[in-house]
């Protein structure tokens, strides 16, 4: 490989710091691309194999690119971007052989790394990021001085990063943000939930080991008991005999102006799923701007939620009971679409309430026939046919929370109580040191709510009946929060506490910093009145120029010493020394020029002199010479002590 090509090392480094932020949402196959191109390159380098010409580096790029369609398809979002530029990295450091090339590579590097906040926003993310800036700027510097020492180039990268610091937190405090943003992108990898808008069974048992973030809640005041830990999303109200669907165009209701009477207000940061569905606990009676409450009491976006969302909601906990009288609410249409399936558990519905007229015998009854029949709740249910109710009440009898709910829905309406399955989750891990709930996806749930007369939609679970611990443990071992949840935790667990704490702090001040954040910060430095006003913006980021202007000048030009040329000082002590024998070198004139005025003068200096000069100028103006070559230059001209008086100088 040429020797120009050995700065592709540094270059390679502040590519694979960049990318590796995206690893985890990237194919496995652009992963291998990357690592299969630049182990060529660093392999070659030593090896001295051709780097690929351009015919070879196309096709390279075109089956880079067939591979991303295969695998994206027409999808066009933040991971096919990622993906694409992940792939054109791995080529592009066979292009080494010009400086244009390695500069356009090491701008493509911090084009990546931005591209790190589509991922996370977390503060481990902003700080590998910051060491991803370190890297690549010594790259950078790497490849503009090349027979430099490595540890200069990583002191000027630090210098510089350090420098560019308060700019940085300058600018995001009081740089204009806009209200709305000006594009929404996507998060790579949003969209998992614990629920689609599909309720069949099996659907929330395979969360059941995913321990991912579904949200995280704090509480305006002291955190309700651990019975009142339902998290309401999605209201299924319509069954087709196998799977249970929310109403396609949900109605919705005005806003309650509820009193003070078991209400809570808490702030929830839910994690991307790309539905409009938002969870609240149950039930809300008022959420944030840009939702609405369905007839569902559901609180629902009217945007895809594909980033993160902070939002606060208020809800009323308690028994959870509902007046008709009070809010209008009454018994609904029948919901069965698939009325000649499941015919078995028909029957035995309509067999287990015969001799009992009231609503809440009825309801009982069905609970403790699972409660006396040996019913088991499991992580791992066997798999249902074409008749999921039926298998599941008379020959498997064992489930999840969702065949529970599913079964008692389908026998109530089956009996005229009318009833749908609520999906949602259910309790929470208190963070000792955050002071706020942790609630996973591992931790999804569905209940049942009856409409029962003068008391309106009434939660049932029917888990509880066979799984009473599960209200005080969730799936993954871990209590919810009560009053008697152990205190001691390993240290392990400790940290894992004590390291989400600081970051759930950082992320709600760094995604929180809106413009309403930014006004309220202005008003606090004295300016009353909005970015709105033109004047006020100008006089804000003209005092900030100046102010940065300032400190450029005070630090870099004042303080920092003047950076000393090696090359540069030992050629003056070579025209010095001549100086002091006569022959002293003319302003303007070059290195040649003052050689030939040497050897005129000076014949017996004229080797010496000439070998100084073919020295300098090789360093000064070639392109390639040797590592030493400064060394020796300097050697040379330390040795240099011509003797003698020239009297009469010709020119």
């Amino acid at each position: 490989m040429n020797r120009d090509n050995v700065q592709a090392v540094p270059i390679i480094a502040a590519l694979a710091a960049a990318i590796a932020p995206h690893t985890p949402g990237l194919p496995v196959w652009v992963i291998v691309w990357c690592c299969v191109m630049w182990g060529y390159v660093l392999a070659g380098l030593k090896a001295g194999w051709p780097v690929p010409g351009p015919i070879l580096r196309h096709v390279l790029a075109l089956a880079g690119i067939a591979g991303l369609l295969i695998t994206f398809r027409i999808r066009i979002d933040a991971d096919a971007f990622v993906g694409l530029m992940a792939v054109m990295a791995a080529i592009k450091p066979f292009e080494m052989a010009t400086h244009r090339h390695r500069m356009i590579t090491v701008l493509l590097t911090y084009f990546i790394i931005i591209t790190s906040l589509f991922r996370s926003e977390s503060l481990w993310i902003v700080l590998y990021m910051f060491f991803s800036v370190f890297i690549t700027t010594a790259a950078l510097v790497r490849i503009n001085h090349p027979r430099g020492r490595f540890r200069s180039s990583i002191i000027l990268s630090g210098r510089i990063l350090a420098q560019a610091i308060p700019l940085m937190v300058l600018l995001f405090l009081l740089f204009p943000r806009l209200q709305h943003g000006l594009f929404s992108m996507e998060a790579p990898g949003a969209g998992k939930s614990g629920f689609s808008e599909i309720l069949a069974p099996g659907s929330i048992s395979r969360m059941a080991r995913d321990q991912s973030l579904a949200f995280r809640v704090s509480f305006d005041g002291s955190f309700p008991p651990t019975d009142a830990l339902y998290w309401r999303g999605i209201v299924f109200d319509t069954f087709n005999g196998t799977q249970w669907h929310p109403v396609k165009n949900p109605s919705f209701i005005p806003p309650d102006q509820p009193d003070s009477v078991n209400l809570v207000s808490h702030t929830i940061i839910l994690e991307p799923h790309k539905s409009q569905w938002l969870f609240a606990l149950d039930r809300p009676v008022l959420g944030p701007p840009g939702t609405d409450i369905t007839t569902g009491h559901t609180l629902y976006s009217r945007y895809r939620v594909t980033r993160k969302k902070t939002y606060q909601a208020v809800s009323r906990i308690g028994p959870s009971e509902m007046d008709p009288a009070k809010t209008g609410a009454r018994a609904p249409d029948p919901v069965f679409t698939g009325h000649d399936n499941n015919p078995e558990a028909r029957l035995l519905a309509r067999s287990l309430t015969q001799d009992i007229p009231d609503v809440s015998g009825k309801i009982q009854r069905i609970l403790t026939y699972f409660k006396d029949n040996n019913f088991t709740y499991t992580l791992t249910p066997p798999q249902t046919g074409t008749h999921p109710v039926d298998e599941f009440l008379l020959e498997t009898r064992q489930g999840y929370c969702e065949h529970y709910a599913g079964a008692l829905a389908f026998m109530l309406n089956v009996v005229d109580v009318p009833a749908r399955v609520v999906g949602g989750y259910l309790g929470g891990e208190r963070n000792p040191y955050g002071n706020y709930l942790t609630v996973r996806q591992s931790f999804a749930h569905a209940w049942v709510e009856a409409f029962l007369p003068h008391r309106g939609w009434t939660r049932i679970d029917p888990t509880l009946a066979v799984a009473p611990e599960r209200l005080a443990r969730n799936p993954d071992g871990s209590f919810s929060y009560s009053a008697d949840s152990p205190a001691v935790f390993s240290v392990f667990k400790k940290m894992t506490f004590m390291l989400e704490a600081v970051n759930i702090t950082w992320e709600a001040w760094f995604t929180g910093y809106s413009f309403s954040g930014q006004k309220a910060l202005l008003r606090q430095l004295g300016f009353g009145t909005s970015w709105g006003s033109g004047t006020v913006s100008i006089l804000l980021l003209t005092l900030s120029g100046l102010v940065m202007a300032g400190f450029f000048w005070f630090f870099l030009y004042r303080f920092e010493p003047d950076q000393k040329d090696p090359v540069a000082q030992a050629y003056a002590l070579f025209c010095s020394r001549l100086e002091h024998i006569g022959l002293a070198r003319n302003p303007g004139q070059g290195p040649m020029d003052f050689l030939a005025m040497i050897k005129t003068n000076r014949p017996d200096l004229g080797q010496k002199a000439g070998a100084i000069t073919d020295m300098y100028i090789q360093i000064r103006f070639h392109r390639t010479c040797p590592d030493n070559a400064t060394k020796k230059f300097i050697d040379q001209v330390k040795r240099f002590k011509p003797s003698g008086q020239v009297r009469t100088i010709k020119q």
